[in-house]
């Protein structure tokens, strides 16, 4: 396991998974205020920390071959085999220093890797302040990166190191409970079925960590052999740290948010923070699950320095398209450079590409989207309907420990097929936008003290044929229904709960239709869970207000017109 083989091999599944690609040359022009810059010259340090010397790499702007004293631009990752900086020529021509540092534990950093606890933040916070009093550096520091490499981004801002500027997080965790699990559920694969995420979608998965990154990213020694201090931190990364801890923890089957996960919870420390953050994701993003930004921006403080930038349901694990880039740099000028270019109140609060089932639809830019919340109710012939419905009695569906896939059924048209329940509404009249999370409140007859859900909302063609788009997904382990702290099961005589699916910004077009998919597991999503109890062979929906949907509309009129008349 201690091996370059294994390092390689776990490059090439995280990289393809987590890494976003570096970005070209922008082309926008130089800032004035920044410096004449003919040149640049990379050099590496040494920086001691709390929990170890980091390996930092600069990529510095030089004139007439000395370097110029600048602002920098961090980013803190465990991807070094990948390779360091470059998107340099985004940064060194318009005066910036380009800078890179080993995750704690990983490449040539001594230390103890820390799956994003205390030592990763703290760590990340001292380099940080480590730059910002060096001669070469003006004192300003923006982060960003993208996945794992945004995430120390904002576990490093909410330490709150002297001389961070701002930070944009690209496609990266807030809070890591959410990226191994959903709702107490263990993701595995999460791969997209039938092509609704790109090509990418095969590499997507969830499985691979901790594992790869504590035997993988963390095992091999620094490699930097002439520095000054190598031996010693290659003691760091020979000693036994937390690896089976963090194995435990992160593949347990009954997952409870205890401490373990409170200290890598970055989202519940950011009403803290002030300073500048730019949230950035992709609605698509079944990797790092785009949950995870709507959690952090909601936590923010609200304000013109607060942004979220978010890209279309089919793009996967990126960033978004349009016109990103260029707002990322204005960004870094106005709050790392200093150009005073009004960026704070020209780019809008809420900048969302909206999806339909033709593809990825127009940027929408403004203040957040004021989406309210339509519930659609089961009716007895298993129909969503404006309202809570008034049938009781559903339909028996057999019970599957493993689950089928999202949408493996021979149609999407109301009723039972093989393990799962499908409901559908009457076709659309007008088009209408769904900004945020659907929530899917479910009752079951049935004798189980707990169960697994996983529901899916579907974008149902006017043909109402498959495939059709799945929009969006939820999953629920009901022994967290109350809450993640602990497992709570239920009493045995029913269950009744909710689960609220990962948000996405969605138009819904005039004629189609709004299907509903309960279903207790899926089987390409997380892992299964034998019930611990007497099997109970099946369940029964409970219909009216016991299922329903609640989709939070933008702009949705009349609702008793939205939907045509049978």
């Amino acid at each position: 396991m201690r091996s370059r083989t294994v390092l390689a091999a776990a490059a090439a599944v995280l990289g393809a998974a987590l890494a976003v690609p570096a970005s070209a040359a922008s082309g926008l022009p130089e800032p004035a205020q920044l410096q004449q810059v003919d040149g640049e010259e990379t050099r590496s340090y040494s920086v001691p920390t709390r929990h170890g010397s980091l390996y930092l790499e600069v990529v510095h702007p030089t004139r007439g071959g000395k370097v110029l004293p600048a602002h920098g631009i961090l980013t803190v990752s465990p991807y070094s085999v990948l390779g360091r900086n470059g998107d340099a020529a985004d940064y060194v021509p318009r005066g910036y220093a380009r800078m890179y540092a080993d995750v704690v534990g990983t490449g040539n950093s001594g230390g103890c890797y820390d799956y994003g606890g205390t030592r990763e933040k703290e760590s990340a916070h001292d380099v940080v302040e480590w730059v910002a009093k060096q001669p070469w550096s003006r004192g300003r520091i923006g982060m960003t990166g993208g996945s794992y490499d945004g995430t120390t981004a904002t576990g490093a801002a909410v330490t709150k190191p002297k001389g961070l500027a701002t930070i944009v997080p690209e496609a990266a965790i807030s809070r890591w409970y959410d990226y191994a699990y959903s709702g107490g559920m263990r993701y595995t694969y999460t791969n997209e079925p039938l092509g609704h995420q790109g090509p990418g979608a095969a590499t997507d998965e969830g499985f691979d960590t901790p594992l790869a990154f504590d035997f993988g990213f963390a095992v091999p020694p620094p490699t930097d052999v002439t520095a000054p201090d190598w031996a010693d931190r290659v003691a760091d990364a020979m000693r036994v740290c937390d690896e089976l801890q963090h194995t435990e923890k992160g593949y347990d089957l009954t997952p409870d948010y205890d401490a373990f996960w409170v200290e890598r919870d970055y989202a519940r420390e950011a009403p803290g923070l002030d300073l500048p953050v730019m949230v950035v994701h992709n609605w698509g993003d079944w990797n790092v699950k785009q949950d995870t930004a709507l959690r952090l921006w909601q936590a923010l403080p609200r304000g013109p320095r607060t942004k979220l930038y978010m890209g279309d349901r089919f793009s996967g694990h990126g960033t978004p398209g349009g016109d990103y880039r260029q707002a990322k740099l204005t960004w870094m000028d106005r709050w790392v450079g200093g150009v005073k270019n009004g960026v704070e109140r020209t780019l809008p609060a809420v900048t969302s590409q909206t999806s339909t089932s033709a593809g990825a639809g127009r940027f929408l830019a403004g203040p957040a989207p004021k989406a309210a919340p339509v519930v659609l109710g089961s009716t007895a012939g298993l129909g969503l309907a404006p309202g809570a419905g008034k049938a009781a009695a559903g339909p028996t569906v057999p019970f599957s420990v493993v689950g089928s896939e999202s949408l493996a059924m021979a149609s999407l048209t109301p009723g039972v097929h093989g393990d799962a329940v499908v409901l559908v509404s009457a076709p659309l009249t007008r088009d209408v936008r769904m900004f945020g999370s659907p929530a899917v409140k479910v009752g079951l007859a049935t004798g189980r003290t707990w169960t697994t859900l996983a529901p899916s909302v579907v974008d149902v063609d006017p043909a109402g044929s498959f495939p059709s788009v799945p929009v969006t997904r939820g999953w629920l382990d009901t022994r967290y229904a109350k809450g993640l702290a602990k497992a709570q099961p239920a009493d045995g005589t029913g269950i009744r709960t909710t689960v609220v699916a990962k948000p996405s910004d969605w138009t819904f077009q005039k004629g189609h239709r709004i299907a509903l998919v309960v279903q207790t597991a899926s089987l390409e999503w997380t892992a299964p869970k034998p019930y611990d109890g007497i099997p109970s062979p099946t369940y029964a929906l409970e219909l009216g207000p016991a299922t329903s949907l609640t989709l939070p509309l933008v702009g949705a009129g009349d609702v008793r017109t939205l939907f045509a008349r049978s």
